[in-house]
């Protein structure tokens, strides 16, 4: 993009800001001026908005305005009442108001992990919302934990030396073609998310079922696995592909759990599959 439609540097630059919704004082990261629409994206369990912080400034240049929350009770969010949230609906209807707050017109979702899941949930809920769906390392039922481990991280005792298991489970579920870098930070990302917060996350994955309501989802939506993400398997999204209308899947070689993170070329399979759609 060049010449006058060309957005300046001041339209490049990541801005953070806080609103209030539903009684939860939410963060998010934005960037760009919005003139080929918006774009929500939302993290991972236990994460912050800093997992996309490679896409923003991509989809900035492109001219979309792209907003990363962070969900309440992470990162920089607080939650009401200090009571964490294990519900994904719960988290996708939040969420939809704070598109009302900020006053969008039919975002496109993007989402991974539980992200995934939220925003799967919302296209449901909402079918007539939303412009596109971007759904990775997700689907519409999702048991990867055993129910009693997750249970016990309730308490305290139950999850000693949490942040290491995070750290090392961390590598485990990122590609063989991920840069090293790029390994390095998702595992200090994760890391320093707090344990609780990541369980009752976890929980929600584990619990969630759209299996009833994911034909109800009405726009172009693609789901993106990681050929090397050991948290969802490939059958579990080629079920999900066959439940919504028309909806598209790409498998990316040598990628984990993390393509936001671990490969750059995630932001142009997302855009590729825009264009084909008309945003």
């Amino acid at each position: 993009m060049s010449g006058p439609d060309r957005p300046s540097d001041k339209a490049l630059e990541i801005h953070g800001r806080y609103l209030t919704v539903d009684g939860h004082r939410i963060y998010l990261d934005e960037i760009g001026s919005g003139g080929r629409g918006a774009i929500l994206c939302v993290h991972t369990a236990g994460m912050s908005s800093l997992e996309w912080r490679f896409f923003l400034p991509y989809f900035g240049r492109l001219g979309y305005r792209v907003l990363a929350p962070d969900l309440p009770g992470h990162g920089k969010s607080l939650l009401r009442q200090w009571k964490p949230i294990e519900s994904i609906h719960e988290y996708g209807e939040i969420l939809c108001q704070l598109v009302q707050a900020l006053n969008l017109s039919r975002p496109v979702l993007a989402g991974c992990s539980i992200g995934g899941d939220i925003v799967l949930d919302m296209g449901a809920h909402h079918p007539q919302d939303w412009a596109a769906i971007v759904c990775c390392e997700a689907g519409m039922r999702n048991q990867t934990f055993p129910e009693d481990f997750l249970e016990r991280g309730r308490e305290d005792a139950g999850i000693p030396g949490f942040h290491e298991f995070t750290y090392y489970r961390t590598a485990a579920l990122c590609g063989r073609g991920a840069p090293a870098e790029r390994v390095r930070e998702i595992q200090w990302l994760r890391r320093r998310g707090d344990p609780k917060i990541m369980i009752h996350d976890l929980l929600a994955w584990n619990r969630h079922d759209l299996t009833s309501m994911a034909s109800r989802i009405a726009v172009p939506t693609v789901l993106v696995r990681g050929a090397d993400d050991s948290g969802i398997s490939q059958d579990a999204v080629e079920q999900t592909r066959k439940a919504i209308p028309g909806a598209e899947f790409v498998v990316l070689p040598g990628v984990g759990h993390f393509p936001m993170t671990e490969y750059d070329g995630f932001a142009q399979v997302v855009e590729s599959f825009l264009g084909r759609h008309g945003f």
